[in-house]
C-alpha cells in the first residue's frame, strides 16, 4: 500500500499546537516527492488567528500574533520550499475541502488529523465513511492520520476503512496489507463526547505557557506527536516501507510501542474496544 495514483494531496485539518509542527514536517516530504517528479500538492485548514497564548508550545512567533494560523503556516511553506501551498481560513467542511480531491479516481488523499476535541474527530470521521469512494474489495483512494496527545503522552493512527471487516479483509494474501482499519474503529473513545471534571476545567482555562510553567503541558509533546505523523507519511509514500498503523508514546517515562501491519494485530486493535 498504497495503490497506485496519479494525484497525491495532504489536508492538514488543524494548525494548532501539532498541526503547527506537522504542516512543515509534511511540506519536506511533498518536496521530496516532487522532486521524484510525483504530482503532490497540500492544503491547510484552520479558522483560527494566532494569540500569544500559543506561543511557544505551537510553531509560531510573536511578529505573527493576529494573522490566521493556517495562512501563516501556508505562506511560509511557500516562501521556505517553493511548495506552493494552499490554505483555508475557516471549519473543516468536506463537502468543500475533499469532495473534489476524491472525485478522481486516480487522486489519493490523506487527511491529518490534528485536531483536540471530538467534534472535530466526528468530521473527519464522517468524510472518511462518506467520501472513501471504494467498495470493500477495492483500495481505498482516502487515507486518515490522526495524532493526539495529553501532558506528557501522545499516539498517532493511520487507517482508512471506518466500517468493521474481517482482520485478513485488510490485506491481499498473507502479507500486502491494502487497508487499514480507521483511527475511529481503533479508539472509538475519540468519538465520544468527553466529560470534563473540575480540575480539567481548570486547566482548560489556563494560558498554554501556563500550563507548561505548572508542568500540565510538555513543552515538546506537540513536536513528538508531528514527528511521528510525518515519519509514518514519508514511510508510506516515499520509501514504501511502512510498518505500523499505531504508534504509543510517553515523554516521561521515554517509552513508546507499535501496532503492526499484520493481521493478527490489526485484529487485536480492533476487538478490544468493542
Amino acid at each position: 500500500m498504497p495503490r497506485e495514483y496519479s494525484s497525491l494531496r495532504f489536508i492538514v485539518v488543524g494548525a494548532g499546537g501539532t498541526g503547527s509542527f506537522a504542516a512543515p514536517a509534511i511540506a519536506r516530504l511533498v518536496f521530496e516527492l516532487k522532486q521524484q517528479n510525483r504530482p503532490t500538492e497540500m492544503l491547510i485548514v484552520d479558522p483560527d488567528v494566532v494569540e500569544s497564548g500559543n506561543i511557544p508550545r505551537s510553531n509560531f512567533c510573536a511578529a505573527e500574533v493576529g494573522r490566521f494560523k493556517a495562512q501563516t503556516l501556508a505562506e511560509r511553506i511557500t516562501m521556505a520550499w517553493g511548495i506552493e501551498t494552499q490554505y483555508a481560513c475557516e471549519r473543516f467542511d468536506p463537502d468543500k475541502h475533499l469532495k473534489q480531491s476524491t472525485s478522481d479516481y486516480r487522486s489519493l488523499t490523506v487527511i491529518t488529523g490534528c485536531v483536540d476535541n471530538y467534534l472535530a474527530r466526528r468530521d473527519i470521521h464522517r468524510a472518511v465513511d462518506e467520501f472513501r469512494g471504494y467498495s470493500s474489495a477495492d483500495a481505498p483512494n482516502l487515507w486518515w492520520i490522526d495524532g493526539g496527545n495529553g501532558r506528557s503522552s501522545g499516539q498517532v493512527l493511520l487507517g482508512s476503512n471506518t466500517k468493521r471487516i474481517k482482520p485478513e479483509q485488510h490485506f491481499t494474501g498473507t502479507s500486502i496489507c491494502r487497508s487499514l482499519p480507521a483511527p475511529s474503529l481503533v479508539h472509538p473513545d475519540l468519538l465520544a463526547e468527553e466529560k470534563t471534571a473540575p480540575e480539567t476545567e481548570r486547566l482548560e482555562a489556563l494560558s498554554c505557557p501556563d500550563r507548561i510553567r505548572l508542568g500540565e503541558q510538555s513543552l515538546n509533546v506537540n513536536q513528538r506527536v508531528a514527528v511521528e505523523m510525518a515519519e509514518m507519511l514519508s514511510a508510506m509514500f516515499l520509501t514504501r516501507s511502512l510498518k505500523r498503523f499505531a504508534t504509543y508514546f510517553d515523554l516521561e517515562t521515554g517509552t513508546s510501542r507499535s501496532l503492526y501491519c499484520t493481521p493478527e494485530q490489526v485484529a487485536a486493535a480492533i476487538t478490544k474496544k468493542k
